[in-house]
């Protein structure tokens, strides 16, 4: 059914998107932060957390599972259950390595971050070790939307 192969495409789209985001921080966003120094990267980060709380980005993030869960049961009822196979597949790749350790990993390292926004000399501590662990985690959360994105077009060949 093409509409099954259209929508698979475009949530390997979506993922596509969220991959691309999260390449930029880890390629140049940190480290063109971190060369802002502990004062002024953490200002920019403390502003960009606040910010994504309103963005497309967060609803792309958080409607990817329901939708590829939709789309994997309609792939299962119509015939395809390799495309329910490969959406189930990008499915977990987004819940683990880009859910999971979002929520688990960058958000409390922002939530720190944040509660030292009146403590300069604890903002000055904590920010190098920020941006390396921020940074690392957030290697991890390009990889699994890259994966899930190769997982959701591979859906939509099957």
């Amino acid at each position: 059914m093409i509409a099954l192969t259209l929508l698979a495409q475009l949530l390997g789209l979506g993922a596509g998107l969220i991959a691309g985001i999260f390449l930029a921080f880890s390629d140049f966003v940190m480290p063109g932060l971190d060369k802002a120094g502990p004062g002024g990267g953490a200002d920019a980060m403390r502003g960009l957390n606040r910010t994504v709380y309103k963005s497309i980005f967060l609803v792309l993030l958080k409607a990817l599972v329901p939708l590829a869960l939709a789309l994997a049961v309609a792939a299962f009822l119509f015939g395809r259950p390799g495309m329910a196979i490969w959406l189930g597949l990008g499915m977990a790749s987004h819940v683990g390595p880009v859910l999971l350790v979002t929520g688990l990993r960058n958000i409390p390292m922002n939530n720190r971050l944040q509660s030292l926004a009146s403590d300069p000399d604890g903002t000055s501590a904590y920010w190098p070790q920020y941006v390396e662990r921020w940074s690392g985690w957030n290697h991890v959360r390009t990889a699994g939307a890259v994966l899930t994105c190769a997982c959701f077009l591979l859906a939509a060949l099957a």
